[in-house]
C-alpha cells in the first residue's frame, strides 16, 4: 500500500485536513494526538488513555523488544498494551538521539514492528541534532535515505511504514532529504527533529522546518510530526499540513507537577485555581490536588493534561470545518510572544498555502480580522492577486472610493446602497467606476460585492490604521493599473491624515483627487455628494 489508498482527505482550511487514515485495526480521525506510552513504566493503564478518546497510540518498539523481546512477539503489542485500537511503534531513533547508540540495526528493528503486529512502524532513521555541523548532518541524512530505500523492499504485511525526514535548519538538507523520500512508497511522511527547537521556543525555525518538508513532500500524503504535542502549537502544526502528532509530554509535565493549560504549562504551586472543567478538576480544588500524594497526584495531572491536550485536537478539527483555522492560531499567538514569531514566519508561504486553501465550503462562515495579522490570511492574498491577473485597464476615466460600512453585502445595505443606486440612475457608473476602501482587502470593486468572502466578514476598527499603508499602496496599485485620471474619496470615520496620504500618493502620480467627508447615515449628505459627482463627471467629460 502507499499512502494514497489508506488516506482519505475531507475537509481543509489553509492546509490543515480533516481526514481519515485506514489501518489495519481500525480508522484513525485527523488531525490527531498519539499519546506516548512507555509499556515497562505506563501511569495510566493505555486502555483507559484509548477509552479516553485517542484514536491512536504509540509505543516504542525498541524498548518493547529489550525488556520483553520475544515474549512480546507471542503477545502482539495490541495485547501488550491492552488495547484494541491502532497502534504506532517507534524504532529506538530517539534513544538513538539521546544516547548516540542502539543495540539493534534498521531491518532487525524494523521487522521486529512487523512481527509484533503494529498498524503503523517507523524505519530507524539518525534524528537530526542541534549544535552539529552541517557535513555531519548531510552525512547522517545520506544514510537515513539508504535505511529508507532497504525498508521499503521489506514486506510489510499490514503494517504502514513511515518516513522521516531529517536534516534540522540546514533546509536544503531537509527539501532534498523530503524530494528523495517522496520518490519511495512510503504510506506516511514525518518530520523529526522539532523537540530540542521546542524545548528553546524557537517556533520560526519548527515553521521553517516543517514548510520546507511538506513542500517537497506530497502534497495529499499523511503526514506526522514527532514529539510535538503541546496545545499552543497544535493549530499551527496542524495548518501546515500535519496529521499526526505523539508526545509524552502529558506524562512527563505530571511528572514534574506541572498543569497544561490551552496557554502553555503552569507550575501546579502557582496554581490558586484549577481553570479548566474536565472531569479531574471538576471533581479537585488545587489545595486538594497539591495536598495529594505524589503517586495520585501524577495520575491526576497525567488525567488532566491527555484531556486539554484532546481539546486542542478537537478545536483545531471544529476550526478547519468552520474554516477558522487561521483565527485560532490567531489566537494562539497571544499565548506566546515566540507563536507571534512563528506566524510571522507563516505568513511567508501565503502563496503556497493560497493553492489549496478553499475558494468556498458548503457552508459559509463569515470571517473575522482582528487586526494586522489577519490581513495576511490567504483571502487576502488570493483577492490581490485576482484583481492583478483578472481586471484589465478600464476604458473608464474615474473612480468613486467609497469607505466601507458594517452593513454587509454593500449594494444591498447602508449609506452606501443609497449612494450606488444614486449614481446608477444618474448613468455615473458608464463614466466612472465605485470601489469599496476596505480595512481587511484594500479595495473591492463593486461588481464583486457578492462574492465570498468579500462581504461576508467582520472587522476591527484598528486594522485599518495598523495596515494604512498597505491599503494605500494597494488602492493607489489598482488605481493606477486601470488608468484611472480622476479619483473622488467618499468617507465618514477615517482619519483626515490618512485620507491626505490616499490624496497625496496619488496626486504624485497624475491622478486628480477629491475627498469629500460626510456624515454616515445622514440621507441629506447624497444630495451633497450628488454635486461632488457632477464635479467627477464634468472633469472625466
Amino acid at each position: 500500500m502507499t499512502w494514497d489508498e489508506v488516506f482519505e482527505i475531507e475537509e481543509t482550511d489553509l492546509w490543515g485536513r480533516i481526514g481519515k487514515l485506514y489501518t489495519a485495526h481500525g480508522v484513525i480521525r485527523t488531525p490527531t494526538l498519539a499519546p506516548v506510552i512507555n509499556p515497562a513504566k505506563s501511569v495510566l493503564p493505555p486502555k483507559e488513555i484509548e477509552e479516553m478518546g485517542f484514536g491512536v497510540l504509540m509505543t516504542n518498539s525498541y524498548i518493547i523488544k529489550q525488556s520483553y523481546g520475544e515474549i512480546a512477539l507471542e503477545m502482539g503489542v495490541h495485547k501488550l498494551l491492552g488495547v484494541e485500537g491502532p497502534v504506532m511503534t517507534d524504532s529506538g531513533a530517539y534513544q538513538l538521539l539521546v544516547y548516540g547508540r542502539v543495540k539493534t540495526s534498521p531491518r532487525e528493528i524494523l521487522e521486529y514492528q512487523i512481527k509484533l503486529g503494529s498498524d503503523i512502524g517507523v524505519i530507524l532513521d539518525i534524528p537530526t541534532r542541534r549544535n552539529v555541523s552541517k557535513h555531519v548532518v548531510e552525512k547522517e541524512v545520506k544514510e537515513t535515505i539508504r535505511r529508507a530505500e532497504e525498508a521499503v523492499k521489506v514486506d510489510r504485511e499490514k503494517m504502514l511504514l513511515v518516513g522521516p525526514v531529517q536534516g534540522g535548519l540546514f533546509l536544503d538538507i531537509v527539501s532534498n532529504a523530503a524530494r528523495r523520500l517522496s520518490q519511495l512508497p512510503f504510506d506516511i511522511y514525518a518530520v523529526g527533529g522539532p523537540t530540542q527547537i521546542m524545548e528553546n521556543y524557537r517556533f520560526n525555525e519548527l515553521v521553517r522546518l516543517v514548510m520546507t518538508a511538506k513542500l517537497n513532500l506530497p502534497w495529499s500524503a499523511p503526514l506526522h510530526l514527532f514529539g510535538a504535542g503541546h496545545p499552543m502549537l497544535i493549530p499551527l502544526a496542524v495548518a501546515m499540513g500535519v496529521d499526526l502528532f505523539d508526545s509524552a509530554s502529558y506524562v512527563l509535565y505530571a511528572r514534574d507537577d506541572r498543569y497544561l493549560t490551552e496557554r502553555g504549562t503552569v507550575r501546579l504551586r502557582e496554581l490558586e485555581y484549577l481553570p479548566c472543567v474536565c472531569p479531574v478538576c471538576s471533581n479537585l480544588t488545587a489545595d486538594e490536588l497539591k495536598a495529594m500524594p505524589k503517586q495520585e497526584r501524577i495520575v491526576s495531572l497525567t488525567k488532566h493534561n491527555l484531556y486539554v491536550l484532546k481539546k486542542e485536537i478537537l478545536r483545531a478539527r471544529q476550526a478547519i470545518y468552520e474554516g477558522r483555522l487561521w483565527e485560532l492560531i490567531e489566537e494562539k499567538t497571544r499565548t506566546h510572544p515566540a507563536m507571534a514569531d512563528a506566524l510571522c514566519e507563516y505568513r511567508k508561504y501565503v502563496a503556497f498555502i493560497e493553492r489549496k486553501h478553499p475558494v468556498t465550503r458548503g457552508v459559509l462562515q463569515g470571517i473575522f480580522f482582528y487586526g494586522i495579522e489577519s490581513r495576511w490570511r490567504p483571502e487576502v492574498y488570493r483577492h490581490l492577486k485576482r484583481l492583478k491577473e483578472r481586471f484589465p485597464p478600464s476604458s473608464k476615466k474615474g473612480i468613486i472610493l467609497i469607505e466601507e460600512t458594517e452593513q454587509k453585502p454593500f449594494t444591498r445595505f447602508s449609506q452606501i446602497s443609497t449612494l450606488v443606486k444614486y449614481l446608477r440612475e444618474k448613468d455615473i457608473t458608464n463614466k466612472a467606476e465605485i470601489a469599496i476602501i476596505s480595512a481587511p482587502f484594500s479595495i473591492i470593486p463593486i461588481e464583486l460585492d457578492g462574492f465570498y468572502p468579500l462581504s461576508q466578514y467582520e472587522v476591527n476598527k484598528d486594522t485599518i490604521r495598523g495596515a494604512w499603508r498597505e491599503i494605500v499602496s494597494d488602492i493607489v496599485w489598482y488605481i493606477l493599473n486601470r488608468e484611472y485620471k480622476y479619483t473622488l474619496i467618499i468617507y465618514w470615520s477615517l482619519p483626515r491624515y490618512y485620507i491626505y496620504r490616499l490624496k497625496e500618493a496619488l496626486e504624485q502620480r497624475g491622478v486628480r483627487t477629491v475627498p469629500m467627508r460626510v456624515s454616515y447615515g445622514d440621507e441629506k449628505d447624497v444630495e451633497k455628494i450628488s454635486e461632488k459627482v457632477k464635479m467627477l463627471v464634468e472633469l472625466i467629460s
